[in-house]
């Protein structure tokens, strides 16, 4: 079903053009979800998500997805829906987090050099997060340990070797 206008004036006259997908899809962006989280929940690839939200947006006459799924919301079709916030999207660095009182001036600083997270995700952390100097540190910690690892294994088969020769 492709529409080769789109529909100027009342909501209801273009939110009845959406198919259900259109409308499913689009509530689970208003629940901030993205294209690969949404075509995991509907059982779809990534690439059909990206196409209902693009007939969505042409039958809608928006520019964006936000902007679809606000509009749907406005009009009452998420009503069972409540998201966990507004469709506002924040930075992931709000601020510096607040200093300790009785934490020392070295002391913070050398806390905050060695405390680079893990590379993987974790129940206090899902997501990764990490800037360009984790994502770099993070190899090179890995390539110094194995070779650490390496050089150790290595020692203990030659002193093994010479014991029993």
């Amino acid at each position: 079903m492709v529409y080769a206008e789109r529909v100027q004036g009342d909501p209801d006259n273009y939110i009845s053009l959406l198919s259900a997908a259109q409308i499913e899809t689009l509530r689970l962006v208003f629940e901030h979800k993205n294209s690969k989280e949404i075509a995991r929940i509907m059982d779809v690839s990534p690439h059909t998500v990206d196409e209902r939200v693009r007939r969505a947006l042409k039958k809608l006459n928006v520019s964006n997805r936000v902007e679809a799924a606000t509009i749907l919301a406005r009009n009452g079709v998420f009503d069972q829906v409540t998201p966990y916030q507004p469709l506002t999207y924040q930075l992931f660095d709000l601020g510096d987090p607040p200093q300790a009182a009785d934490a020392g001036a070295g002391h913070s600083s050398t806390r905050r050099l060695f405390d680079i997270g893990t590379p993987f995700p974790t129940a206090s952390q899902p997501a990764n997060r990490h800037g360009l100097m984790e994502r770099i540190i993070w190899p090179i910690l890995i390539a110094f340990a194995t070779i650490l690892a390496f050089s150790a294994l290595y020692s203990i088969l030659v002193g093994l070797g010479r014991v029993l020769t």
